[in-house]
């Protein structure tokens, strides 16, 4: 079988989610043998026990700490720098809370390899949506072509070939879900997700994991008794809990939205161009 590796996307400012992150992976992985690629930009890191590579992408691409890499320029860099064909991506507030199930990882990385047409498999029922219709390949169904989110940012399986089609420079997160799932409705790849009758939060999971431990910045209240229960010691006052947060005024709503403009102006231009371009030449094929 191909060897796969694991992308835990994250940024320096986010340092204090590693340490919990990988003591969890250690504790719920233990059969996990690949390497962990860790996305930082400038910081190195190491974790006794486990094959991290922090790629530290900014300084690695000569980008200096004045300036701030977009989300999606880091990605790029991160899978430029990656040398495995398939890619499992997370993110460093994905918290593990049980046990992975290694065995159907490493048979959908198996059909990621042999078949030509999988290229990506999302792991989880919190993501995509999917057709009626089970596929050819046990447990997996077809994700639906016309949805918001066909492209997520949860944990998945990808070709790292049909992953950088997806990515624009320019993008945050939240863009490049949006418009990378509008781009999939017109790339069409095969994208598929876990059949949802099989594996449910909560009761049945892949990869077990809080989903998104961190929200704007502050600490989700789930992760409290996940990292009591494993002694995990973080000083939550400094970020703070999701509950805490005070709510966004229209002034502050206004003022994101006008800075996210030319970005996402950018991205429906480029969008357009997709669209023409790929209609022209499906018509002289």
């Amino acid at each position: 079988m191909k060897e796969y590796s694991i992308l835990i996307n994250t940024c320096d400012k986010f340092e204090d989610c590693w340490d919990p992150f990988f003591q969890l992976f250690k504790t719920y992985w233990p059969d996990y043998d690949g390497t962990i690629y860790l996305n930082t930009e400038y910081k190195d890191y190491h974790y006794e026990g486990l094959n991290i590579i922090a790629i530290k992408c900014c300084e690695l691409n000569n980008f200096t700490i004045e300036k701030q890499a977009t989300w999606s320029q880091c990605l790029l860099w991160a899978l430029e720098f990656i040398k495995e064909d398939i890619v499992l991506y997370m993110q460093e507030d994905y918290f593990f809370k049980g046990k992975v199930k290694n065995k159907i990882v490493q048979e959908f990385v198996q059909i990621m390899d042999y078949e030509r047409d999988v290229d990506c498999i999302h792991l989880t029922d919190q993501s995509v949506l999917s057709e009626d219709n089970q596929s050819k390949y046990k447990g997996l169904y077809l994700a639906k072509i016309n949805q918001k989110y066909r492209i997520s940012c949860q944990a998945a399986l990808w070709k790292k070939e049909t992953l950088l089609k997806y990515i624009k420079p320019h993008e945050d997160a939240w863009q490049f879900e949006e418009f990378g799932s509008r781009r999939g409705a017109v790339l069409q790849h095969n994208f598929y997700a876990v059949d949802k009758n099989w594996v449910r939060l909560n009761h049945f999971e892949i990869i077990p994991y809080v989903f998104t431990g961190i929200v704007q910045g502050r600490w989700k209240e789930a992760v409290v008794p996940l990292f009591k229960k494993h002694n995990i010691n973080v000083d939550y006052l400094t970020r703070g809990y999701v509950k805490d947060a005070p709510k966004r005024t229209f002034k502050v709503k206004l003022k994101n939205k006008i800075k996210k403009f030319p970005k996402r102006l950018k991205s429906n231009f480029d969008l357009m161009y997709l669209k023409l371009t790929h209609t022209f030449n499906n018509i002289n094929n």
